[in-house]
């Protein structure tokens, strides 16, 4: 039975990297065993298949590039089951490398390039909110909608 949840695991591993939380919760749905999933979980830790700390630098890497926020970022991260110190860590290496009021502005000035004409207050309200709803921290947002 371990060989079918290691092969499960396996098959959702190949289609996007996996944290364990997710992992274990998807294996669950399978209607695996709890021994089974963490005698899986254990043999893909070990062999490095599956560890949270790649899967955090990924996931934040991929999460910038869109760009989001990491408000927003960090938020995903703990709803996959992500230790917070894991989250920190990774947070902390990345954050020095990574530009949120450049990124935030470059993002408010393609939405304020769509948004049709309307008054420029609403308009700055809104890119507030959007750049808000990307993650980005209030004071970054509030900068970059002065620059505008």
């Amino acid at each position: 039975m371990v060989l079918s949840v290691k092969s499960a695991a396996l098959r959702f591993l190949k289609i996007r990297p996996q944290s364990i939380a997710e992992l274990r919760e998807k294996l669950k749905l399978k209607g695996f065993s709890m021994t089974d999933i963490e005698t899986a979980v254990l043999e893909l830790t070990a062999s490095g298949l599956l560890d949270d700390r790649a899967f955090t630098k990924s996931w934040i890497n991929y999460r910038l590039a869109r760009p989001f926020g990491f408000r927003r970022i960090i938020q995903e991260l703990k709803s996959k089951g992500i230790d917070p110190l894991t989250i920190e860590q990774a947070v902390a290496e990345i954050k020095d490398s990574y530009n949120a009021d450049k990124t935030a502005l470059e993002l408010a000035r393609r939405r304020w390039q769509r948004l049709p004409a309307i008054d420029p207050l609403k308009k700055k309200k809104r890119v507030l909110d959007f750049l808000l709803r990307r993650g980005f921290e209030a004071d970054v947002a509030i900068r970059v909608i002065k620059k505008l």
